[in-house]
């Protein structure tokens, strides 16, 4: 979609100017439910948006992509990624001029090697697209925060405790299961103590 057309759709004041791009990726974004920061402190500078989208990403965003600015957006963001793990995010979009634009797409690629950097146009990519249909996501969700299920204390009665408390046919099974074997207990013992007895017998009589 030509970046006019998109203005247009997307009911951008004219003349239009960044911060109406960021606020449009923004609010894309909170609809997805995720949440976003705008102009949030970041090692010295102002990042753009500060998100939960993609675990953890900062956004740059710059009304037309080109060489140039495509490399002015990595600069600002490695700063603001300084000692943080977030994903970093160049969007805009592509520039009108087609003469610019195989370099445009050729930088970006450049850029891309490093996993930690993307670069979306946003007037290409149809989830971006003023109408698209816009994903639910579990944003609000911050993944990284979970903590990894810890075992159980089998050596602990209050586990045991708590278990039979929360689960009381398991105590009842285990009864009956218990019930079901005590004759053969009860009999493998008296075995046991018989031939004890024959055995204590036996070394009686060789003594004597």
């Amino acid at each position: 979609m030509l970046p006019s057309k998109f203005v247009e759709e997307a009911g951008f004041p004219i003349p239009w100017q960044e911060r109406d791009l960021q606020k449009y990726i923004s609010d894309r974004l909170t609809a997805r439910g995720f949440t976003t920061r705008l102009e949030a402190p970041a090692n010295g500078g102002r990042a753009d948006i500060v998100t939960n989208w993609q675990g953890g990403a900062i956004i740059e965003c710059k009304k037309y992509l080109d060489r140039n600015s495509i490399f002015q957006a990595v600069g600002q963001l490695n700063l603001y990624g300084l000692n943080n793990t977030y994903k970093l995010i160049v969007m805009g979009f592509l520039t009108p001029d087609a003469r610019e634009q195989p370099s445009a797409l050729k930088t970006a690629s450049m850029v891309e090697q490093d996993g930690r950097i993307q670069v979306v146009f946003v007037n290409l990519e149809e989830e971006w697209l003023p109408g698209a249909k816009v994903r639910i996501s579990f944003g609000k969700l911050n993944f990284l925060n979970l903590r990894l299920p810890q075992l159980p204390n089998f050596h602990s009665w209050h586990w045991w405790f708590n278990v039979a408390k929360a689960h009381p046919l398991i105590l009842i099974l285990v009864g009956s299961l218990f019930l079901g074997i005590l004759p053969d207990i009860k009999k493998f013992a008296s075995n046991t103590s018989g031939t004890n007895l024959e055995q204590k017998a036996i070394e009686s009589a060789h003594q004597e």
